[in-house]
């Protein structure tokens, strides 16, 4: 009878890891697929935050009509784009709210 159980608990186990270790290299397998293209898309989002940066500045230095509204208009692209950012990568999304 103890062995038996002893079998069983060594074949659940033995399934278990088995499973575990194909879902953490799969994982692993897509997030290294993303990492690139969430890279670029992370640093295109960092430059359009610096341009905003730069534009309040030239703003609060001379005040314009125009440069506030292209201020406007690029925060409104950073929002958008950190927006799409969430949504077009959903494995590192998953690794950013899980593991952060």
């Amino acid at each position: 009878m103890l062995k038996k159980y002893l079998k069983i608990s060594i074949i659940s186990a033995t399934i278990g890891f088995a499973l575990a270790f194909v879902f953490v290299e799969f994982f692993s397998y897509k997030v290294k697929q993303e990492l690139y293209t969430y890279q670029q898309k992370k640093m295109q989002i960092q430059s359009l935050a610096d341009a905003y940066a730069l534009c309040i500045g030239l703003h609060n230095a001379n005040p314009s009509k125009n440069r506030k509204q292209l201020c406007l208009d690029i925060r409104s692209k950073v929002f958008e784009e950190v927006k799409g950012l969430e949504g077009s990568y959903p494995y590192i999304s998953f690794y950013n709210k899980v593991f952060n």
